[in-house]
């Protein structure tokens, strides 16, 4: 009888432990697919693309050629004064602001769908009698209205000039531009509104990638990562607006999938 007993009873314990096993793997089961179906799926950002070299003069479009919208804003909205705001001008997307001091309009993505892996642009340089102005290609976590509208952190900010480039990066509002590289190109770009040049950035992590005229540089930051940002930006600026070199993109780009 005993031995019968303890029989019952390592079943009836293999049984309870059974049960409990089963319990759990049907819990687990259920609690997998829960967060299977409920899990954001991995992001896959969009790409982005403007070609000005075929649009008639006259203002400047509000959205990328596959109908993006675009942000566009300059450093004065005044309507009797519009030099400062982006227009197409011989198959180009410029502006040509007629007072003096600084001048700047900008063109910026949507939000892309996932941090930006890369960013383009063709470009020329404008003739003008005074300094150099220049052409800004920026990433940022997001745009608004306001000049300038990249809403900090920038993880890179590439300025390029007809005599020299530089990237920066900054944390806040508060924060000043911090130069990460900068250099000046062996050969001064033209500035003949004629030739055209261009500049492109490839972002893996916290590497970048940067070709220009006669220029390629890999660069490392942590801060290129971790301040990642899912939205792109084109900007002209002059420090003397009335007389400085202009520039002029001819076609514009920025993805958020690696190509």
């Amino acid at each position: 009888m005993t031995s019968l007993r303890t029989g019952r009873s390592y079943g009836a314990l293999a049984q309870f432990i059974f049960a409990l096993v089963l319990t759990a793997i049907v819990a687990w089961s259920l609690w997998w697919g829960f967060l299977r179906e409920h899990a954001p799926m991995t992001a896959r950002g969009i790409r982005v693309e403007a070609d000005f070299t075929g649009m008639p003069n006259g203002a400047a479009p509000d959205h990328f050629d596959g109908g993006q919208p675009a942000t566009v804003v300059a450093s004065s909205d005044d309507p009797n004064d519009p030099g400062d705001q982006f227009k197409i001008q011989n198959g180009s997307l410029t502006y040509q602001p007629t007072t003096q001091g600084n001048a700047a309009a900008f063109f910026s993505s949507p939000d892309l769908g996932s941090s930006v892996k890369s960013m383009g642009a063709r470009f020329s340089f404008r003739p003008g009698s005074g300094t150099q102005g220049a052409i800004a290609l920026v990433v940022s976590r997001g745009v608004t209205k306001r000049v300038p509208p990249m809403i900090k952190p920038l993880p890179i900010n590439l300025v390029v000039t007809p005599m020299n480039w530089n990237i920066t990066l900054s944390r806040s509002d508060s924060a000043p531009l911090e130069v990460i590289a900068a250099d000046f190109f062996q050969q001064p770009l033209h500035q003949d509104g004629t030739t055209i040049y261009e500049a492109r950035m490839v972002i893996d992590g916290a590497q970048i990638t940067v070709d220009l005229p006669g220029t390629h540089k890999v660069l490392s930051d942590p801060r290129f990562s971790e301040w990642q940002g899912s939205f792109a930006t084109f900007e002209l600026y002059s420090n003397d607006g009335a007389t400085d070199s202009i520039g002029a993109f001819k076609k514009i780009w920025a993805t958020g999938n690696k190509d």
